[in-house]
């Protein structure tokens, strides 16, 4: 359209073009060739427009900064929460630089007030509400959890009121979901969780999505896995979905299992029944397992409670005292589960166990008995994966692009005896949870 009108202006002085060119029969061609192939004789013609997009290219190329973010997370953190990984998404590395918090008393006692309470006020004067909605908060992974999210909370001032619930692992959909409902008539801007009945409570997901109001879910709680029937789709269903690849995790687990066991039976547990994490990696895991390797039974709900992680080895040991090992999300179930195996007379000799988390009881006990036969790999406690959802819905609601599953990376790596810190508050806490010394003292210590 510039080259038209610049021709169109130039019929009135058509006589002086004509003589510059020495062509009467292209003038239109003739400008155009003055602009395209020389050039040299006109500077100013392309750079003057390419400045003019620069500015724009470098705005997307700040990415979260534009949105108050920060990628320059301690590495230390970073770390510690993943291990020794690589390709970090930005997003992930946003939440991990806001859990580098110098936490005064007052932000303490909100921060116990809000993970005692149904709702708490942040005292930031804020406008928004955020809601969890999660399945259940009967141990201490899960405490922890809820714990990340709202510390994570506290570092947006705009967060001024949080709404939790606790689906307390009833067994009847209906609980969740109707948690997720009572967030919704409650008003919240947007709501994380884990939905441990996956499809069973994906109409109030639904819900909320139709009411504006985000879904998030953390810890690779997808509301029913892609090639499940009814599943809900991330990014377009609800907001996104934060957790590692689970099908990369279950062939870690069996890379590890086929490598170190070789030959033998193992037993396979997860948490509640139809949760996306335990079937997403445990599908992936046995589809890898050598030819050598067997499976003790299909593998077990334990709703990630102890005492159900113990009978189910019990039974297990009752019938195949050979098992050569375990793979299991959950660190400290497994600790207690072990006590099978002097419960029923069996030495634990030989024994290779995959988990994700990493629970200290689990890792000191295995300091503690000394036997190089006894291996232990994990991933990550993956608690601070909720901080992921808390950054990822301000990010939204600041109308900043979600992508539909943000991956965090994952890395096994063997137990020693560092791992194993004997000065944890309690050891039934992730060593690799962002939550500070002195958060974790007033939650657990007493003090």
């Amino acid at each position: 359209m510039r080259r038209f009108s610049t021709y169109i202006s130039l019929l009135a002085v058509m006589a002086l073009i004509l003589a510059a060119c020495g062509d009467d029969g292209e003038p239109e061609g003739a400008a155009v060739d003055v602009q395209e192939d020389a050039p040299a004789e006109e500077p100013a013609e392309e750079p003057a427009e390419e400045p003019s997009e620069e500015p724009t290219d470098t705005d997307e190329d700040e990415g979260l900064a534009r949105y108050g973010e920060s990628t320059d997370a301690d590495p230390a953190l970073v770390e510690r929460a993943l291990g020794p990984v690589s390709d970090v998404p930005d997003i992930v590395l946003a939440s991990i630089a806001r859990a580098h918090q110098d936490l005064d008393e007052d932000t303490i006692a909100t921060a116990l007030e809000c993970w005692n309470s149904v709702e708490c006020d942040t005292g930031s004067g804020g406008d928004l509400v955020m809601g969890v909605a999660d399945g259940g908060r009967l141990n201490v992974w899960r405490q922890v959890t809820h714990m990340e999210a709202i510390l994570q909370a506290l570092t947006y001032p705009e967060i001024g009121t949080i709404v939790s619930r606790d689906a307390q692992w009833n067994q009847d959909p209906a609980v969740a979901a109707g948690d997720i409902r009572f967030l919704i008539q409650r008003g919240v801007d947007f709501i994380i969780g884990y939905p441990d009945h996956g499809v069973a409570i994906a109409d109030a997901i639904l819900e909320a999505e139709a009411a504006g109001i985000p879904y998030i879910p953390y810890s690779a709680g997808w509301v029913g896995l892609p090639d499940q029937d009814g599943a809900l789709i991330p990014g377009e269903d609800y907001l996104t979905i934060v957790g590692e690849d689970l099908c990369a995790l279950g062939e870690s687990f069996a890379e590890i299992i086929n490598r170190e066991v070789g030959e033998g039976t193992i037993g396979i547990m997860g948490g509640t029944p139809g949760n996306a994490l335990s079937a997403g990696w445990q599908r992936c895991q046995i589809d890898a397992l050598d030819s050598g390797i067997n499976l003790v039974s299909e593998p077990a709900d334990t709703f990630w409670v102890n005492d159900v992680a113990l009978q189910t080895v019990l039974g297990w040991l009752s019938s195949t005292p050979d098992i050569a090992g375990y793979s299991y999300e959950y660190a400290d179930g497994l600790y207690t589960a072990l006590d099978a195996y002097e419960t029923v007379g069996v030495p634990l000799d030989e024994l290779v166990i995959t988990v994700r988390t990493d629970e200290q009881t689990l890792f000191c006990d295995w300091a503690e008995r000394g036997n190089p036969e006894y291996q232990i790999w994990y991933s990550a406690g993956g608690n601070f994966q909720s901080r992921i959802a808390v950054t990822a819905g301000m990010l939204h609601l600041q109308g900043a692009d979600i992508p539909a599953e943000i991956v965090v990376p994952h890395v096994m790596r063997q137990v020693s005896e560092d791992d194993c810190d004997p000065d944890r508050v309690t050891p039934t806490v992730s060593n690799t949870s962002l939550v500070p010394a002195e958060v974790l003292a007033r939650m657990y210590g007493g003090s």
